[in-house]
């Protein structure tokens, strides 16, 4: 399987940020928390799109449950903000019930295999406007910073 690469530009994402471990039950918790709070944020980008951000500690996981905003206003309370810089990403798609596994097959296969070199920066999960989070099968977009 080879794996696409799709041109990504910078954006800014506002949301709920925690400190926690990959795949750790505080991610899945967390959504509902902030979903109730989008209201909350100034200038989003897209309507009905989301993005989890996750940013990797030596010790731990920085993942962020967010939107994009088109400018920085004012950050509600609780909440942060985030770039993302412009570059080059791996993409790839699994089933929100299929994350866990995809993960996996991603940074141990699919990615070594490719010959693609993961840059250091945020990774990224994008929830699409037709994401329905009741559903299993509900795709979720994995984008990965890479270089050739």
């Amino acid at each position: 399987m080879s794996v696409k690469t799709q041109q990504i530009p910078a954006t800014t994402i506002v949301g709920l940020n925690i400190r926690t471990k990959p795949m750790a039950p505080e991610i899945p918790a967390l959504w509902p928390r902030f979903v109730a709070r989008i209201p909350e944020i100034e200038n989003p980008v897209e309507k009905n799109v989301a993005y989890g951000v996750m940013r990797p500690l030596p010790d731990a996981l920085l993942y962020m449950a967010g939107i994009a905003v088109s400018e920085l206003g004012r950050i509600p309370d609780g909440m942060e903000s985030v770039a993302i810089p412009a570059g080059n990403y791996a993409v790839f798609s699994y089933p929100i019930s299929q994350l866990g596994k995809g993960f996996g097959e991603i940074y141990n296969k699919l990615l070594p295999a490719s010959g693609l070199r993961v840059l250091p920066g945020p990774s990224l999960e994008h929830y699409g406007a037709d994401f329905k989070a009741h559903d299993p099968n509900a795709p979720v977009g994995i984008w990965i910073p890479v270089s050739r």
